[in-house]
């Protein structure tokens, strides 16, 4: 009875004093503070700050450090960490037999500007952001998202600062004068799966997509699992049901466009990296060769009837009013988007005849920028044809730029003496042109005024030039001159290349923001109370200017605010994890009551101080755990640790973990020598087994956009980040070896061991062409000792033992009585045994 009571006091004090306290002075939710380093007995073994807070705790235990790992070991850790590759054979053995005290950190600065820290660092990312090539769900249709992949890379390769980093990806789009860089950026909450089809609850899935997005935010920020407050208050941290709607209200203002598999969020138009690239070399080239063609329009033809060399209106309207086919040419430079060159067209005016220009006036149909011009055969109402040109001229680059009318035939445009081959033509092209009784408008056009006050052309505009018929060759260069004929073939592939933009997912906000209720329950039918953007009342308070409601940009920096308690803890954890295996905090996700305390807070809080201090520098805390004394630990495990510290919380050796699927795909293409060093670009499609697609549904109309067909020459041996993912179907490789379908956010991916994967690892085409390219490999050297020390190097960075090169000659020698019947190569046998030991799977 006794018992019972004081349990039941107990029980008592849990359920109502023990949240009050734990809201009180729960560790995360109090700012971290940057103590003094802790003293230690043995301070020769420490080679950075990190390393005391380690060993103060193996000293408390009576443990010491494990011995630092083989140089041989190092060297393919390092590489693996830090670049996601192993290291070429002559790499590894240059540092084993570089003895200088230097040579550890030359080769860590080295990786850090390595080109390839940026893809490997990205890797963890894109599990955090979602990333995916497919919209998720039943109709998981591809969209363009490589930009926003290849804009992390580079951040990452850059050491963009975390903040900053963050920042734009959470509102790139709202930053002061965003570029087009920060708005692809902000499409980390743009990889929230997107329900397409026949499915009416369209709302419902846009709810979800902010569910995902709250999920998202506090999974990689805050480490915090907001989504348990979608339905009732957090159950084990001080969030509450209306807190978290409040957070909801920042996150509700995304548009949601489209219907049926038209369902988008907002889109910008882009082009890719590899487009801007050609672009940039084209231009330079064209300008090398227009010095060699000589000046472009000056030549005057017959038929010449006005020219002009300023902005400027005629009064006179029956002056220019041309009936049947005309000629207008110009020289321009220009940024402005909209403009008129020639016109005598004021459509708001019942006048109209002829225009034109770049932009369309702004017409719904034009597109900012490119030629266009309109002719109408009636004044009051329009009869004729409009035309839109393919090439941006605002580029504030001087063109010249010509128009031919051939009345009832044909409207074409030229640009720097090259037609533009994809004019869009809509409507008929009229026989005659109706007469305006507006004037002639040069650099400027009319809206509903005889004065031309509107449409104003913008920039530089001369030598502008009305002929009374069609002239073929507007520009008057020779055709037949070879530099001539190289000058077109080069524009028109700039004209192709400035055709390749894509549209992207990116954010934005709703001109007014949606009114934001509690969901009962969560259900999006049963709205209840409203509520305003906010913060948990735990945070330190979210602040705007002039108290206006708070933003995604608001919200975005107040994550970095010199107060907030989380955000450094949380990414330095993760930091760690990516190193270790497991972060000093191992629910990385969680640092809640319920999740782990950390093993280690005085140096989490060290390491978070030391982070913000550095100006969220990501390279700089790469740099510093590497160089530690606990990152370079053997991985051998002793027996004294297994009673000790049994799951390795103290850190007394380095953990071997499990390579990720990407590393394991990487490294064998790596060690057989067909990995592709090409960074950036477009998702390839490496090998997979014919008809998979077909036999999961993935090829149905309901189901895809597309089907798969494996990438051909450099394209099958791209590194695995550049894999299409598609949701519904990973890759097999990438899927038996544990990636995760990006679904949702996932901080920390599962590791698991099944036969699976040694069949996968020994018999799927791409890994079987791996062991036959480097038995192919080996080929090439000498005799069988050679070979097998070259085969242990590319493997797994070091050279064999004398046991481990007896039993591979061994080996060799039963597979070659074996194949006497069988036919085959030996070496390809022992090469899938190498690809496929445990060392090679694992970063010792």
């Amino acid at each position: 009875m006794f018992r019972g009571v004081c349990f039941g006091r107990w029980l008592a004090f849990v359920l109502l004093v023990w949240p009050v306290l734990a809201e009180a002075g729960h560790w995360a939710f109090v700012p971290p503070q940057k103590k003094p380093l802790p003293t230690v007995r043995n301070a020769d073994w420490p080679s950075n700050e990190l390393d005391r807070f380690i060993l103060a705790k193996l000293e408390a235990v009576g443990v010491a450090p494990s011995k630092q790992a083989s140089r041989s070991a190092l060297v393919r850790r390092l590489y693996l960490d830090l670049t996601g590759l192993p290291p070429a054979p002559e790499e590894s053995l240059a540092f084993v037999q570089d003895g200088s005290p230097e040579a550890y950190s030359l080769l860590v600065e080295r990786l850090l500007a390595s080109p390839y820290f940026g893809e490997r660092q990205a890797q963890n990312w894109f599990d955090l952001a979602r990333f995916a090539d497919t919209s998720g769900y039943a109709a998981d249709r591809t969209r363009n998202v490589s930009p926003y992949r290849d804009w992390v890379i580079d951040a990452l390769n850059d050491n963009m600062p975390f903040d900053r980093f963050s920042i734009d990806q959470l509102a790139g789009d709202l930053v002061p004068n965003a570029t087009s860089e920060q708005r692809v950026a902000s499409a980390f909450h743009r990889h929230s799966m997107q329900a397409k089809g026949n499915n009416p609850r369209k709302e419902e899935f846009r709810v979800k997509g902010i569910v995902d997005r709250l999920q998202a935010t506090g999974r990689t920020w805050l480490g915090l699992t907001l989504e348990c407050a979608e339905c009732h208050d957090h159950k084990h941290d001080p969030i509450s049901q209306r807190e978290y709607y409040e957070l909801f209200a920042i996150f509700n203002n995304v548009p949601h466009l489209g219907t049926g598999y038209g369902v988008h969020g907002p889109m910008m138009q882009y082009m890719p990296r590899e487009a801007r690239l050609e672009q940039e070399r084209l231009v330079k080239r064209l300008g090398e060769w227009r010095s060699k063609i000589g000046a472009i329009g000056q030549a005057k033809f017959p038929g010449l009837i006005g020219e002009w060399h300023s902005p400027t209106q005629v009064e006179d309207a029956s002056q220019f009013s041309l009936a049947g086919s005309m000629t207008i040419t110009a020289e321009i430079e220009t940024t402005g988007a909209i403009g008129d060159i020639v016109s005598k067209y004021d459509w708001k005016a019942g006048e109209r005849s002829y225009v034109f220009g770049v932009g369309g006036e702004g017409d719904e149909k034009s597109e900012p920028g490119k030629l266009f011009a309109w002719f109408s055969s009636e004044r009051a109402t329009f009869k004729g044809v409009v035309a839109y040109g393919s090439q941006r001229v605002d580029d504030g680059q001087p063109h010249h730029v010509a128009m031919v009318f051939e009345a009832g035939q044909s409207v074409r445009f030229f640009v720097d003496g090259i037609e533009d081959e994809a004019v869009r033509i809509d409507g008929p092209i009229p026989k005659t042109v109706a007469q305006s009784a507006r004037g002639l408008a040069v650099g400027a056009g009319f809206e509903n005024s005889s004065k031309a006050t509107a449409f104003r052309f913008d920039g530089r505009l001369a030598n502008v030039r009305l002929y009374d018929r069609m002239i073929s060759n507007p520009s008057g260069l020779d055709l037949s001159k070879p530099e001539v004929a190289e000058y077109r073939r080069l524009t028109k592939r700039l004209t192709k290349a400035g055709g390749a933009s894509i549209e992207v997912p990116v954010m934005d906000e709703l001109p007014e923001p949606r009114e934001t209720h509690v969901l009962v329950r969560g259900d999006f039918k049963k709205k209840g109370e409203r509520v305003f953007a906010g913060v948990p009342k735990i945070m330190p308070a979210l602040s705007t200017t002039n108290g206006a409601s708070p933003s995604r940009l608001d919200f975005a920096r107040w994550l970095f605010s010199g107060k907030q308690p989380l955000t450094a803890r949380v990414a330095v954890n993760r930091i760690w994890q990516h190193h270790f295996g497991e972060g000093l905090v191992r629910t990385m996700a969680d640092f809640g009551r319920y999740g782990d305390r950390p093993t280690h807070p005085k140096l989490l809080d060290w390491l978070a101080v030391r982070f913000a201090e550095s100006d969220w520098d990501v390279k700089a805390m790469h740099r510093l755990i590497v160089n530690s004394a606990t990152y370079q630990q053997a991985s051998m495990r002793r027996t004294e640790l297994g009673r000790v510290d049994p799951q390795n919380r103290l850190f007394a050796s380095f953990p071997r973990v499990r390579l990720p699927a990407e590393q394991i795909r990487d490294g064998a293409l790596a060690a057989a020598g067909q990995l592709s060093a090409r960074i950036g670009g477009a998702s390839v499609f490496p090998a997979q087994p014919a008809g998979l697609y077909e036999e999961r549904g993935q090829d149905l109309p309901g189901n895809s956009n597309f089907k798969w067909q494996n990438s051909i020459g450099e394209g099958q041996f791209r590194r695995s980040i550049y894999t299409y993912w598609k949701r519904m179907m990973l890759h097999p490789v990438m899927s038996t070896f544990d990636a995760p379908t990006r679904q949702v956010c996932v901080a920390k991916r599962s590791v698991t061991n099944t036969p699976q994967q040694a069949l996968v690892g020994m018999n799927e085409p791409a890994m079987h062409a791996a062991a036959l390219a480097l038995a192919k490999r080996l080929s090439k050297l000498g005799g069988d000792p050679e070979k097998v020390q070259h085969a242990f190097l590319l493997c797994f960075s070091r050279e064999p033992d004398a046991l481990e090169l007896r039993q591979c000659l061994l080996f060799l020698e039963q597979q070659r009585k074996q194949r006497q019947l069988t036919g085959g190569d030996e070496w390809s046998a022992l090469a899938a045994v190498l690809l496929n030991l445990d060392e090679r799977l694992t970063r010792e």
